[in-house]
């Protein structure tokens, strides 16, 4: 029987080889009472396994002294020792801050992380498999605005992104993580916050002072513009909350003019209700209001309701229904002729917006503007009227 057993033993141990070799599992220490131990630190020792031919690192479970988790079983010395070296001291910090011990789940998650991001801090570690006891470590205390991480980001930046409430009031609140940190595309933790809608994870940042609220990364957004971007929400009105500012000049120009271009109107609407001049906002590369920047009769709609000037001028002398017509926009068209959008202004070039309809051949378009009162022979800059356009363009003529 003992015959059978070993042999069980043995055919067993080199399976493990040919699966998963760093599979964590928990065995008894017994099981290694012949093996010699060639290296040891801590709680992490290294063994000679001679009958599966392999090297085996377990960590002791102080919890259990009689039972041990192998962390790996590998026929490479090479590697073996290397991974020794590497698991000793990255879990030293780990199982000394554990008061319960670590479960396998966990080990198996660290000693996962560990190998799948080498160059990651240890705090970066604890974040990402949420090890809020481990944070006071001295271990991890003292990277713990690290920024040996993916795109350079920093511990709290990672638990912005994964949105775990209970780590970022510890980092926040208890470790002081700093906050005025930029990750390599120059975002604070704020702008990883406003892509969460998730109201809360801003909160906690804003319950101590920081400057991180309305820094602009290298793409020139504050973090209320990714908010309106993404269409965030609930974001928005925490950013709000906290006195993010409407007034920042982005890529695209202001936040309000963000939430036009990606028709986000639930955050448009939270920037009116904060700062009703953003409704006369001037983009720097246009000149244009948000209206300008309407894309759906919704949006059309909300700021015309907040009392917006539907004949205002881009710099082109181009008003909100010459752009809609020239972008095929026909609902929100339609918003502003019944509002008192003049069908007769002239904009760029002296043309009108029947002038452009009636280029780009648009039959809808050139009807509601001869319903609402559109002058066919208005001249533009070079003489043309509207009529003398269509003729041009029309797809049903000759050229």
């Amino acid at each position: 029987m003992d015959l059978f057993g070993r042999i069980f033993n043995t055919v067993s141990a080199v399976t493990n080889l040919f699966s998963n070799p760093y599979k964590v599992r928990e065995v008894p220490l017994s099981e290694y009472g012949n093996c010699s131990c060639i290296q040891e630190d801590g709680r992490v020792l290294l063994y000679r396994n001679r009958t599966a031919k392999s090297l085996d690192c377990v960590l002791v479970n102080p919890i259990s002294p009689q039972n041990a988790y192998r962390l790996f079983q590998l026929d490479s010395e090479h590697e073996a020792l290397l991974r020794f070296q590497e698991y000793a001291v990255k879990l030293r910090p780990f199982y000394e801050s554990s008061r319960k011990g670590l479960r396998l789940e966990t080990i198996q998650q660290l000693t996962d992380c560990i190998r799948s991001h080498p160059n990651w801090s240890l705090a970066h570690v604890a974040v990402d498999i949420g090890l809020r006891e481990s944070f006071k470590h001295n271990g991890i205390l003292r990277s713990l605005n690290s920024t040996d991480c993916d795109g350079g980001s920093t511990p709290l930046h990672l638990a912005c992104k994964k949105g775990d409430i209970e780590c970022l009031q510890e980092l926040v609140e208890e470790c002081q993580a700093r906050q005025d940190i930029a990750d390599q595309n120059g975002e604070t933790v704020y702008h990883h916050a406003a892509q969460q809608n998730n109201p809360r994870v801003i909160e906690i940042l804003c319950s101590v002072p920081s400057v991180g609220i309305n820094h602009q990364s290298n793409n020139n957004e504050a973090p209320l513009h990714v908010a309106c971007r993404m269409g965030k929400t609930e974001s928005v009105l925490a950013l709000l909350r906290c006195q993010a500012r409407c007034d920042i000049i982005g890529k695209d120009g202001y936040p309000i003019h963000t939430a036009m271009k990606y028709s986000q109107n639930g955050c448009a609407e939270a920037i009116l209700d904060v700062s009703a001049n953003q409704l006369h906002a001037e983009d720097p590369r246009y000149q244009a209001t948000p209206i300008h920047w309407a894309k759906n009769a919704e949006m059309a709609r909300l700021l015309i309701q907040r009392g917006c000037k539907v004949n205002t001028r881009s710099k082109t002398s181009d008003t909100p229904l010459h752009i809609m017509v020239k972008r095929d926009r026909f609902e929100a068209a339609m918003v502003l002729l019944t509002n008192g959008a003049d069908p007769n202004a002239k904009g760029e070039h002296g043309n009108t917006p029947l002038h452009l309809a009636m280029k780009k051949d648009h039959l809808e378009l050139i009807k509601a503007l001869m319903v609402f009162g559109a002058d066919v022979e208005q001249h533009n800059d070079f003489g043309e009227t509207a009529g003398l356009i269509a003729a041009r363009s029309s797809k049903g003529c000759e050229p």
